[in-house]
């Protein structure tokens, strides 16, 4: 049971999180605050996963915060926290497939523009709905294990 409500709650950040990022490509620090308060609460009574794998879950997104510092903000530090929180939840192998999928998804979504010539190379596009729907993609085997 504990197992769900960490995936419901990680589906309603990542929800939160992704309209934020589409309609001002920022996100809140108090909403990525207020999830990992939660998961904190969650996670002691959860046993599907180690707190090393949830550790090295962590750590992916701390990849990409040091990436995001690199190459200046091209990458962006939100999605670096959300990638966090997401790897404190899912753990090491999840949270990759996770970032993994919305990578390939984003990739798929910019050629289509570049393809129509919708937008150029120097644009930019919000990636937390990618992971947003990435997560929702992910989750439909586990729908189908609870009902």
């Amino acid at each position: 049971m504990w197992e769900f409500i960490v995936r419901v709650l990680l589906g309603l950040f990542l929800m939160v999180v992704a309209i934020k990022d589409l309609i001002s490509k920022k996100i809140s620090l108090w909403i990525v605050i207020l999830c990992i308060i939660l998961l904190s609460i969650c996670i002691p009574f959860c046993k599907a996963l180690t707190l090393l794998d949830r550790i090295l879950g962590i750590s992916l997104g701390l990849g990409v915060l040091i990436l995001s510092k690199i190459t200046e903000g091209k990458i962006g530090m939100g999605d670096g926290l959300v990638l966090s929180v997401t790897g404190m939840g899912l753990g090491f192998w999840s949270n990759l497939e996770l970032f993994a999928l919305a990578l390939a998804f984003a990739a798929l979504f910019s050629m289509f523009l570049l393809v129509f010539r919708l937008a150029g190379r120097k644009n930019s596009i919000p990636f937390l709905p990618f992971m947003f729907i990435s997560y929702l993609f992910l989750c439909i085997p586990v729908w189908s294990e609870i009902i």
